[in-house]
């Protein structure tokens, strides 16, 4: 590689006194007293062997060779500009780890999937099983990169950006025996009546659209004990029809008037609004192992 001709503070320097045709205003804007910028003009000059300034008149003004040079040194001050923010910037944008949030509506398979996905980028994954609104408070304060989540149906505002990865069947479940009516198709009526098992913490208004039935609600956010207490006949709930893609004791699917073909509930992926490339080639990989 051929040699370089200049320093970056004799081009600043350059720039500064074309900008100003002052010496002394030149280095009071640069915080440098007026003999460093003339010794850096100097150099300069002498390492480009031709003269950038008429020194004979005052104020200064620049040789033919001055003009064709300090458009390209302005240029090249504005590349250096860019520059010195990508690479403050680097660190912040080149993630070695990744959080992402999610609940129990979101498959373990597809979970696994990430999982391997991200550990092959050598990408540390932080999985936090946890409900939406607690998930949208972290990725707010920036604890949370990602959130995966069934879609609410309201529109989304300037504080989350979202992406639809794909869908999830849900199917409404209860032990074999707990409904009085002997019949996999049971009525709104009975359903309402009866103790209906929630596996979220709260329900947002949109989540209380979509599946609150009954007026006795109660809310388990362990899969595995409300799996328990459906079998053991204490209610009935409405879940993703992926938790029992292996049979579970005496738990069925039943169908009602609304719900015989069962229900698909739509997944997105949920974070800050960004400019980092690097999360949102996460999201699109996210959206693709779906």
């Amino acid at each position: 590689m051929s040699s370089i001709h200049f320093t970056l503070a004799q081009i600043e320097a350059f720039v500064a006194v074309c900008a100003s045709n002052n010496l002394s205003k030149a280095a009071s804007k640069l915080n440098k007293n007026r003999t460093t910028i003339s010794e850096l003009i100097s150099l300069l000059e002498i390492n480009l062997g031709y003269d950038l300034f008429i020194r004979a008149k005052k104020p200064l003004q620049l040789t033919l060779e001055g003009k064709q040079l300090y458009t390209q040194a302005c240029l090249f001050l504005q590349q250096v500009s860019i520059f010195d923010q990508f690479a403050m910037q680097l660190p912040k944008q080149l993630k070695q780890t990744l959080t992402i949030c999610y609940d129990c509506f979101i498959p373990h398979s597809f979970i696994e999937r990430l999982l391997c996905h991200f550990t092959d980028q050598q990408i540390e994954l932080n999985l936090l099983n946890i409900d939406r609104l607690h998930a949208e408070k972290m990725l707010l304060e920036d604890k949370a990169d990602i959130g995966i989540y069934p879609a609410v149906n309201r529109i989304i505002n300037t504080e989350f950006t979202w992406c639809a990865i794909g869908t999830i069947e849900l199917g409404i479940y209860a032990n074999q025996h707990f409904f009085a009516e002997k019949s996999e198709r049971i009525s709104m009526l009975e359903l309402a009546s009866t103790n209906q098992l929630v596996p979220f913490a709260e329900l947002s208004y949109q989540l209380t659209q979509m599946l609150k039935i009954s007026d006795k609600l109660q809310h388990v956010t362990n899969i595995e004990l409300l799996k328990q207490l459906l079998n053991n006949k204490k209610g009935w709930s409405i879940l993703p029809i992926h938790l029992f893609a292996m049979a579970y004791k005496e738990i069925t699917r039943f169908d009602t008037e609304l719900w015989d073909k069962g229900a698909m509930l739509n997944i997105v992926s949920i974070c800050k609004p960004t400019n980092n490339k690097q999360l949102q080639q996460f999201i699109d990989q996210i959206s693709h192992l779906y």
